[in-house]
């Protein structure tokens, strides 16, 4: 670290926040560490649009703007101008792609931390993370050791020597939100107080994460006759059909007229009582409002996202092949999510529901 890095010099903050919802949601301790380490400090996030809600109501940040993946050159000297024109004495990158590191070196940025591996030039704030190498996947190259990002995000915040240690996740719904949430139960038939067994797709990231439609439904159907549940069907907007299967097999119903805005979500997850998922980025909205979780993980790696499972039950098969971190099974059997049965999913959803004392059925 330079001898010349003062905390409380710096009068002006970039922080780009990672791309993916569940990355970003492990990413809030840091924010509100960052906020914490500089209170005086005008502090701007630059984030994908979709991600802004996630911030509504937290004081991490006193400004926030778009930051779209760049589309040519001409694109990332836009925001290097735009960056330039902000003045900022110190920019804190979580993503670790090159061009995210790219846009604060060219602007100038006196104080740039991250991650250094592909950019060692770009940080001089910077932390080289553990790799392994994986021989026997030759494409996939040097990969780093897998530790979960609330960690991996605390030890780079590290560098800078500010206090703070947590990794549990903060959010907040609003008010708008909870209240709509309320009517759009009570249009849907579910009476106040009804415990919400929420089923998650989660299809976005390849078929290889992808437990089978027909397993979700039976879940839906055996948790609603024994202990009187209702079920909900969480999906995207590239989700829809499939969701919709799932709910018409499973008694359960489909929220996707309409496909639920990011405020709107986060709002139900605070409500459900229990929620099924593969590893998925509505799993960390649960786990940051400590609601339990079971949650199939199939050829991601765990070591990326154990962390706060006070409340979750992981349903995991232990195979040769797995962890691949593919998006499509390589070998085409896809059994780190077949073998993953319904009996097995339904035993640990009421396993966390007795544990935890939720009066259902």
């Amino acid at each position: 670290m330079p001898h010349s890095f003062d905390p409380g010099q710096i009068r002006r903050v970039w922080v780009r926040c990672p791309n993916w919802l569940g990355d970003f949601v492990m990413a809030t301790a840091s924010f509100a560490r960052i906020r914490a380490a500089f209170p005086s400090a005008h502090i701007t996030a630059g984030m994908r649009q979709f991600l802004r809600p996630l911030a509504s109501g937290a004081n991490w940040f006193d400004a926030i703007v778009d930051a779209p993946r760049a589309k040519g050159v001409a694109d990332l000297w836009r925001q290097v101008r735009t960056m330039a024109a902000g003045r900022y004495d110190l920019a804190i990158v979580l993503p670790n792609s090159l061009a995210t590191g790219l846009v604060p070196f060219l602007a100038r940025v006196p104080l740039r931390l991250g991650y250094t591996q592909g950019r060692p030039f770009l940080m001089n704030l910077g932390l080289r993370a553990q790799v392994r190498r994986r021989f026997w996947q030759r494409r996939d190259g040097p990969r780093r050791w897998p530790s979960p990002m609330p960690e991996y995000y605390r030890d780079l915040l590290d560098v800078l020597r500010v206090p703070g240690t947590a990794l549990h996740p903060e959010l907040a719904a609003t008010a708008e939100a909870e209240a709509w949430v309320d009517q759009h139960l009570r249009n849907l038939g579910i009476a106040p107080g009804t415990p919400l067994l929420l089923l998650v797709v989660g299809a976005n990231f390849g078929s290889s994460k992808l437990w089978m439609p027909e397993r979700f439904a039976a879940v839906a159907r055996d948790l609603q006759a024994r202990r009187g549940m209702r079920a909900l069907v969480l999906v995207g907007p590239a989700e829809v059909e499939l969701g919709e299967r799932i709910a018409a097999e499973g008694g359960a119903i489909c929220l996707s007229q309409p496909v639920l805005p990011l405020d709107k979500l986060l709002a139900l997850v605070r409500r459900g009582a229990v929620m099924v998922t593969g590893d998925t980025g509505p799993r960390h909205l649960a786990v940051a409002f400590d609601r339990p979780v079971v949650c199939l993980i199939g050829p991601n790696d765990p070591n990326y996202t154990n962390y706060c499972l006070e409340h979750t039950v992981l349903v995991r098969k232990d195979l040769p092949c797995s962890p691949c971190q593919r998006k499509v099974c390589p070998l085409g059997h896809h059994r780190c999510m077949r073998d993953i049965s319904v009996d097995e999913v339904t035993a640990a959803v009421e396993r966390l529901l007795d544990r935890d004392g939720i009066a259902v059925g």
